[in-house]
């Protein structure tokens, strides 16, 4: 039997059967007022097609979807597929990159990941919350420029464009959020 989550306990993370598809929680918001029953907005991925849209529940519940996951580091991309490798049993998994667009951009070579299973299907890869990745190229500082926070665009060795604070340099490594594409901090 299932397991069945009202729609005001749902988190980010929380994977849930809706319209004949499985979708993973990517955030939501909670409002109540007092004489309405509350409304839960979710940002929800839909596991088969990538697609991202927002969700409104009211009232409902919901079947939550089990999802397996297992640890594979990533090996390499061809035209059609993405590569892991199970390092304890050496087996091999491809995922069609047409279900990983936005998580090529975040993948390097050796790349722990989690690999997302339901029942026998693979459904995508599951990254960490933040990832460190070279920087290829970076502009160069704009000299006298002493505003707070200036920004200047950088490419990540896996083409991701991303801006990133003036002492970034080519070759420096960063951490990047992987949900947001956005810089966070200086990689070591």
């Amino acid at each position: 039997m299932a397991n069945i989550i009202a729609a005001k306990d749902l988190r980010a993370g929380h994977t849930i059967h809706f319209k004949n598809d499985i979708y993973l929680v990517l955030d939501n918001s909670f409002n109540k007022t007092a004489m309405r029953e509350g409304i839960v907005k979710c940002k929800v991925k839909n596991l088969h097609n990538g697609s991202i849209t927002v969700e409104v529940f009211t009232g409902m519940k919901l079947e939550q979807a089990e999802i397996n996951k297992n640890k594979m580091n990533f090996l390499y991309a061809d035209n059609e597929n993405a590569v892991f490798m199970n390092n304890e049993t050496f087996e091999q998994t491809n995922v069609p990159l047409a279900r990983l667009k936005w998580e090529m951009n975040f993948l390097t070579e050796g790349q722990e990941v989690n690999i997302m299973y339901y029942g026998d299907e693979v459904l995508g890869v599951s990254l960490p919350d933040q990832v460190t990745c070279d920087v290829k190229e970076a502009e160069e500082a704009v000299q006298g420029n002493t505003v707070q926070n200036v920004q200047k665009k950088a490419w990540l060795s896996t083409g991701w464009e991303i801006s990133v604070p003036q002492f970034i340099k080519t070759g420096d490594k960063v951490i990047v959020d992987t949900i947001t594409g956005n810089y966070v901090s200086r990689g070591k």
